[in-house]
């Protein structure tokens, strides 16, 4: 439900969305788009992959794709592995819609397409 409101949101506010039901699914879409990709969004705890291992295997595909991570818990930047720092907010649950918005359209300032 939270991943259906994410992406109605994201699309209301003008992106391109594409949706992936877990970890694995999530790399290999990305895999299959990464020219195309300009933020990821991921939530911390996911079934399979965690946030960390999902965003860890894409940086091995595109090392500085924007990121921002979903989570209730209260976590800094330094509480993430060194490898996968750059280009990283989290946005802590629950937010409201402004505030992905918000973090979406800053983070995709990052990189250019």
């Amino acid at each position: 439900m939270i991943r259906s409101l994410a992406r109605k949101i994201l699309e209301k506010a003008g992106f391109q969305v594409l949706v992936a039901e877990s970890g694995q699914e999530g790399v290999r879409l990305f895999s299959e788009n990464k020219d195309d990709v300009g933020l990821v969004l991921l939530d911390m705890r996911m079934e399979g992959l965690s946030g960390i291992e999902t965003l860890r295997l894409i940086r091995q595909l595109s090392p500085e794709v924007p990121c921002i991570i979903s989570t209730g818990q209260v976590t800094e930047l330094d509480d993430l592995p060194e490898d996968i720092q750059t280009s990283v907010r989290f946005l802590h649950k629950p937010y409201r819609a402004a505030s992905l918005t918000e973090a979406a359209t800053e983070m995709t300032a990052l990189k250019p397409r």
